[in-house]
C-alpha cells in the first residue's frame, strides 16, 4: 500500500508537469515566469534528478541573480530533499534498512553515521559529487531524525548554491571573478573533504 501511495505521488507531478508544460516552455525560452512558478519548476527538477542540479541553479542566477537565484534554489532543492526523505522513510525504511544490514560494510558505517547524523549529512552536502537523492534516501532509512537532518541540509546546501548561481550569473561576462570564486570555492572543498576523511580515521 505504501509503495502505491508513493508512486501515487509520482504519477501527480508528473500530471502537475504537463498541466504548466506550455508555461514551463515559454519560460525555457524567454525567461518570463513568475518567481512561484520558478520555484515549483525547480523543486520539481531537485525532486527527479534528470538533469544536473547545478545547471538548474545556473540557470537561476543567470534570470534572476546570485542572491536571489541562490535562495530560490537552496529553497527548492531543500523541500525536495525533506520530501523524498519523508517518502521514503514512510514507504521504503524496513526495505532499506535489511538491505543496509546484507552488508557488513555499509552496516557499520551506518552504525557509525547515526552516532554523528549531523555530520554526516552536513559533509554529504557540502560535497557536491556526491548525488543528493542517495543521501536523500540513504537518511530516511537510517536512524538519523528529521530535525537534525533538516537543519544539517539547510547548512550544507548553501554554499554550492551561491556559487554555481553566481557562476550562471558571470559565466560570459567577469571572467576574473569567476575564476576567483572557483578557487576559493575548490580550497573550501579540500578543507571539508581532508576534515571528513580525519573524522572517519579517527572514529
Amino acid at each position: 500500500m505504501k509503495r502505491w501511495i508513493v508512486l501515487l505521488l509520482y504519477a501527480a507531478a508528473i500530471a502537475a508537469a504537463w498541466v504548466y508544460k506550455d508555461v514551463l516552455l515559454d519560460w525555457m525560452k524567454h525567461g518570463h515566469a513568475p518567481v512561484y512558478l520558478a520555484f515549483i519548476i525547480v523543486t520539481a527538477l531537485a525532486f527527479f534528478p534528470i538533469v544536473p542540479f547545478s545547471v538548474v541553479i545556473g540557470l537561476m542566477g543567470f534570470l534572476y541573480g546570485p542572491v536571489m537565484g541562490a535562495l530560490l534554489s537552496w529553497m527548492a532543492a531543500w523541500v525536495a530533499g525533506m520530501i523524498m526523505y519523508g517518502l521514503f522513510r514512510y514507504a521504503f525504511r524496513a526495505q532499506g534498512r535489511a538491505l543496509l544490514a546484507r552488508y557488513s560494510t555499509l552496516d557499520r558505517w551506518t552504525s557509525l553515521v547515526e552516532k554523528h547524523p549531523f555530520r554526516f549529512v552536513l559533509a554529504a552536502r557540502l560535497m557536491p559529487v556526491m548525488p543528493q537523492y542517495v543521501v536523500n534516501c540513504y537518511a530516511a532509512v537510517t536512524g538519523i531524525r528529521f530535525p537534525v537532518y533538516a537543519l544539517a541540509s539547510a547548512i550544507g546546501k548553501l554554499p554550492a548554491m551561491f556559487v554555481f548561481a553566481f557562476i550562471g550569473r558571470n559565466i560570459f561576462s567577469d571572467t576574473r571573478s569567476l575564476i576567483l570564486m572557483l578557487g576559493v570555492y575548490a580550497l573550501f572543498l579540500l578543507i571539508v573533504y581532508g576534515a571528513f576523511r580525519v573524522w572517519k580515521r579517527m572514529n
